[in-house]
Formats: C-alpha cells, sequence, structure tokens
C-alpha cells in the first residue's frame, strides 16, 4: 500500500513538472490586434553592404502611419536560409509601416553600415491581425560604402594600374580628400538632397595612360552601373570579372581592343559601344546578351556580320555599325531586330547591298541612314518599309533617283537626303508625306520640279551649278518655311516672284505720315540662304523685312505690326541687301537706309543694310543651327 501511494505521488509529481515545462517553453500567443514581420534580403543580390553574407544583425528604424513618431526596433539577429538572409520574427501592432532606416552589424558586433532608405512605394509594409508579412530590402538600395572603404578600393585599382606612386594617380584622388564629388572619373547616384548613395561610374582615360587591360578587381566595385575606356591606345583586354558586375553601359572608345572574352556575360548590360578601336571580328559573345538596348560598332576593321547574330537581340532599340569594311549584312537584319526606330549604317564603304526581306508587322522601323556607302541605286528593301520616314543616301554612287523604288503610298517618308551623289537626272516625286528634300552637291544645274510635292518644308540645294530660279517656281510649294541656296556661283539672278507663298498684307506702320504699308508678304517663308552666291545681284523686297505682328511697343499701347522679319542670309553680299527691322524701339541715323533719315524714337520704315562682318557671321551661323536641328532627326 505504501509502495502504491508512493509510486501515484511520484507520477503527480512527474505530470506536474511535464505540464510546467510544456506551458514554459511554448510560444507566448498573439495579443490581440498583432502580426508578425521578418526582414530579409536575397542572398545573391547587391544592397548598401559587400558582402551580404557579413550581416549577422540588423537594428530597423520604421514609420507608422498616422504616428509622427519613428519607432526603432530592438536589434535582430539574419541568418542564411537557402537564398535568403531572413531575420527572426518580430511582432507589431497592425498597420502600414514604412521602412526608414537600418543599422547592420558583422557577427563581431561591429557597424558595418548605416543606411537611410529613400522615400518608395519599395518601403512599405501592412502588418494585419495574426498573419505573417516579409519585408524585402528594396534592390534599388546599392553598394554605399564608407569613405575608408571606397578609398581603399580606388587606390587599389590605381596601384593596379598606375603603381604605387600616388603622384601618378588622378590628381583629386587622395586620402586627405573625403569630397568624392571633386573626385576625376567619378559618377556618383545621389539622392533628392545631393547626398551620395553609391559609385555608378568610372571613366579611363588619358589619367590612366598605359593601361593595357581593365584590372580583375573592379568586379569589387559591385554597385558600377558604367564604365568607359577613351583615349588610352595601350588598352586591348576586358577582365572576364566583368561577368561578376552588375554594369549596364560599356564604352569603350579610340583603344586597341580587338576582341572581346569569348565568356563574356554580363547580366545587366543594355548598352555597349566600341568605337575607334580593332576589332577584326563581330564579337560572337554579344549575341548572348538579350538584353541590349543600344549597340555601337563604330570604326572598326569588321568585315562580316555573321547570319545568326542578330537574333537574341529582341529589345534592341538602337544599332548603329558605321566606318567599319562590311560588304553586306545578314539576311535577317530587319526580321529580327524588329524593336529598332533607326538603323544607321553610314560611311561603310564597302555595303552596297541590303536585305530584301522587311517583315510588315515592324512598324518601329522608321529611319534608314546609308550615307557614305557604295550604293549605285536605291535598295529595294526601302519599299518595303511600312512606316519608313528618313531616307538617307547621301555621298553614294547614284547617278539619277528612281522614286518608284521609294514605293511613297507603302510608307510614311517624309524626309530624304541625297547630298554629294553626282546626279544627272531627279525625275519628279509627287507625294504630299514628304516636307524635306536635300540634295546639296549633287552637280544640278537647275532646281528640280518640286510641283508634286505641295507639303515640303524645307530645301536644300547648296553647292550646285544653278544659274537661276525661274519665275513662279515655288508657286506650288506653298508651305515652303527654309531655303538653302548657298554656294550656288553661279546664280546671277533671282525673279521678283519665284514663286513663295505670299498674301497682300499690312506690313509696317509709318510713325511719320501715320499710315500703315501694304505689299506682297510672304506667309511661310523664314530663312533663304544666298550665302557664297557671287555672282548674284538682288535687293530683298521691303516687304520680307517687316511681317505683321501684335507685339505691344514700347508699354504705350501702339501696336508695333513690322514682325518676324524673313532672314536673308549672304556674307559675300555683292549688291545683295539684308532686310532688317528694328525690334528695340529705338534707332538712330542710318546712312545705309533708302531715306537715310534718323527714324527717331519710333521706327517708320524697314531699314536696309548691308551686314557687317560680324552679323553676316552670326546670321549664317544661325542658318546652320536651322539645319542641325532638322537633321538631329536623322
Amino acid at each position: 500500500m505504501k509502495i502504491k501511494n508512493y509510486l501515484l505521488y511520484c507520477l503527480v509529481l512527474f505530470t506536474a513538472f511535464f505540464v510546467s515545462c510544456k506551458d514554459e517553453n511554448a510560444e507566448t500567443p498573439l495579443a490581440e490586434g498583432q502580426g508578425e514581420v521578418t526582414f530579409r534580403f536575397y542572398e545573391h543580390t547587391v544592397y548598401t553592404i559587400d558582402d551580404i553574407a557579413d550581416v549577422a544583425r540588423i537594428k530597423v528604424t520604421l514609420q507608422k502611419e498616422g504616428s509622427e513618431e519613428e519607432l526603432v526596433l530592438p536589434t535582430i539577429d539574419v541568418n542564411a536560409d537557402g537564398e535568403e538572409m531572413v531575420s527572426e520574427v518580430l511582432r507589431l501592432d497592425v498597420g502600414t509601416y514604412s521602412v526608414v532606416r537600418y543599422i547592420a552589424y558583422n557577427n563581431k558586433g561591429d557597424q558595418i553600415h548605416d543606411m537611410y532608405l529613400p522615400e518608395s512605394g519599395d518601403n512599405t509594409f501592412v502588418i494585419k491581425h495574426e498573419e505573417a508579412v516579409a519585408f524585402y530590402f528594396p534592390v534599388n538600395i546599392l553598394e554605399v560604402q564608407s569613405a575608408d572603404m571606397l578609398k581603399n578600393k580606388l587606390f587599389g585599382l590605381c596601384t593596379e594600374i598606375l603603381g604605387p606612386d600616388s603622384t601618378l594617380w588622378p590628381k583629386t584622388w587622395r586620402e586627405e580628400n573625403d569630397d568624392f564629388k571633386t573626385w576625376e572619373n567619378l559618377e556618383f547616384e545621389e539622392d533628392g538632397n545631393h547626398n551620395i548613395l553609391y559609385l555608378a561610374g568610372i571613366v579611363f582615360d588619358e589619367k590612366f595612360k598605359g593601361m593595357k587591360k581593365l584590372p580583375a578587381n573592379i568586379s569589387r566595385f559591385t554597385t558600377l552601373e558604367n564604365i568607359m575606356i577613351r583615349d588610352i591606345p595601350e588598352f586591348e583586354e576586358l577582365p572576364i570579372e566583368l561577368n561578376e558586375s552588375n554594369l549596364q553601359s560599356l564604352e569603350i572608345i579610340n583603344t586597341s581592343l580587338a576582341s572581346l572574352p569569348e565568356n563574356l556575360q554580363i547580366k545587366h548590360l543594355y548598352k555597349i559601344s566600341i568605337i575607334d578601336s580593332k576589332l577584326t571580328e563581330f564579337p560572337s559573345c554579344l549575341s548572348n546578351h538579350k538584353g541590349l538596348e543600344m549597340v555601337d560598332l563604330v570604326g572598326n576593321e569588321i568585315s562580316q556580320i555573321p547570319e545568326n547574330a542578330f537574333d537574341n537581340w529582341e529589345k534592341l532599340a538602337q544599332l548603329r555599325i558605321q566606318r567599319t569594311k562590311i560588304s553586306s549584312l545578314p539576311a535577317n537584319t530587319f526580321t529580327k531586330l524588329y524593336r529598332v526606330y533607326t538603323f544607321d549604317f553610314r560611311w561603310n564603304e564597302n555595303l552596297s547591298t541590303l536585305p530584301v526581306d522587311v517583315p510588315q508587322e515592324h512598324t518601329k522601323f522608321q529611319g534608314l541612314l546609308l550615307d557614305g556607302c557604295a550604293f549605285t541605286d536605291i535598295p529595294e528593301a526601302v519599299g518595303k518599309i511600312k512606316e519608313l520616314r528618313t531616307l538617307s543616301m547621301a555621298g553614294n554612287k547614284l547617278t539619277s533617283v528612281d522614286f518608284s523604288k521609294l514605293n511613297i503610298g507603302h510608307n510614311e517618308l517624309d524626309q530624304v537626303f541625297f547630298d554629294d551623289n553626282k546626279l544627272t537626272s531627279f525625275g519628279k516625286l509627287q507625294s504630299d508625306k514628304i516636307i524635306l528634300v536635300s540634295l546639296n552637291n549633287c552637280g544640278l544645274t537647275e532646281i528640280p520640279d518640286l510641283s508634286g510635292m505641295p507639303n515640303l518644308r524645307y530645301l536644300s540645294v547648296a553647292k550646285n551649278n544653278i544659274s537661276a530660279i525661274p519665275a513662279g517656281k515655288f508657286k506650288d510649294n506653298t508651305l515652303l518655311s527654309v531655303i538653302d541656296l548657298s554656294e550656288n556661283t553661279t546664280l546671277s539672278s533671282v525673279p521678283a516672284d519665284f514663286g513663295v507663298y505670299t498674301e497682300n498684307k499690312t506690313y509696317n506702320y509709318d510713325y511719320k505720315a501715320g499710315s500703315l504699308a501694304v505689299s506682297d508678304v510672304p506667309v511661310n517663308l523664314t530663312a533663304l540662304d544666298l550665302d557664297g552666291c557671287s555672282s548674284l545681284t538682288w535687293t530683298v523686297p521691303a516687304s520680307w523685312c517687316c511681317l505683321e505682328g501684335d507685339k505691344m511697343f514700347g508699354g504705350n499701347g501702339i501696336k508695333d505690326l513690322p514682325r518676324y522679319p524673313v532672314v536673308v542670309y549672304n556674307r559675300n553680299a555683292n549688291g545683295v541687301t539684308y532686310a532688317q527691322c528694328w525690334n528695340t524701339g529705338y534707332c538712330e541715323k542710318d546712312k545705309n537706309s533708302p531715306d537715310k533719315t534718323n527714324c527717331g524714337h519710333y521706327p517708320n520704315d524697314c531699314s536696309f543694310r548691308r551686314m557687317s562682318n560680324h552679323y553676316q557671321l552670326k546670321f549664317a551661323q544661325d542658318f546652320d543651327e536651322i539645319w542641325a536641328e532638322l537633321h538631329k532627326e536623322k
């Protein structure tokens, strides 16, 4: 009996002990209105720390929606979990939180980074009752190194390239200089307050003279997005370690680079430019870069493009292959690169053919630039490009232009450039779409028939052998705005009416007579270039100077009707005058004006004057700027 009672007593004690142990180790239930959050980093993503694996603990500061005070959470452990670094679970009251800041520590307890997150929708999370949420630190938070860490890396880079003598390094790269914004050849990403977030780019130029190879330790700069190597004739090699980088743009200009590493595969690369270097073959490794959007291969010795070179470039928007030795392009050039707006193959002196196939669904193909090639005729492909707007074939071997091959009714062609071809004929083009025609230095003895282009706005026929402009020549081109006839040295006359669209309008207020002058004024013409027309004698009509407008003059309520003069350029003025309207409200006695009178406080008419050298150059420059703006679209 005593034994039985003793065993029962032991059983009771054991049960009580078991229950107490179970309660002691049991997880405390969530309080009413609480949820859970874990803070996480992707294991192989670059954040604000060199090596995410070094993070052992973090302290996070939050801002709860509706609260003015920041919430500093207790320091919590972070551990590796597969492909992620995951913090301990934290309990928070329900609500919406923004992550403001975090401090990272290594396993020795040393602080390795302190980062304020920029305001972004990526920085918020929502706690709901009895639910768990994971907050992943945004991937746009890249490496922000401490001054010492960044200096050490940059000094190590210089040591490898230029040697240990710091006097040979870029002058601003110094231990005592903590203002990184003053350091040469570096590009930084900044926040809205102009605080440096991370090192984004490095330019290697003549300051790094003698660099034959980009050092392998460039991969240590995990935040680098852009690298430019230029004007280093000795440079000839890229390291395969670039595969480990987060590089987005790579530009190599004026070097001796002859090839790329066969297995080069830069994950985030979207732009590559290799210009004026020594490539002899198309870099096959580029074909595997599916994210490329911009490719420039200019001024190299490439003679052939492989058939499959462009197969994977589904995102490509810009392609420039200029100044190479290629004579043809792959058959699928236009069928594979369906996102490219402008194909730029200028100055390939051996290029004389194009692939014929252009898919109808290629709706982004709007520009084809073939200047300085070896074409003897307009390529058949041109007529198949549905959305084509710009065709430039300056400096080829054209002797005539077969407009039927342009297939105007099929496309949207509105700009054509045939400069620097020895054209014996330029037929009549019927198109209500064409707005710009450029035929400079083509050996023309007369202005072609333009009557089939009612919407023509810009015409350039400079450096030809045109001797006269027939009366009414442009009567069908009522929208014509800019005409370039410069350097037609045989041009000797301009008719009083050569056909620019005019209307009978009030063009000037004569303050002396108190009346308005009425004359035919050009409606759309804004600029006429006659520079270098050394045989020309001509007087600009007065009505070209003073076109009507509504500017309030001198603040006295009197309307200054003379406005918007047609600018006539002529540096070799041989009797040609420039019609100039006063626009300041003041003028002085002008001995060169027709009436040689002092117009007083207000102008009484348009003044005619030969331009001084100062104005000659200025006006000529202005005209060049007009055409530069037009050519930007090319």
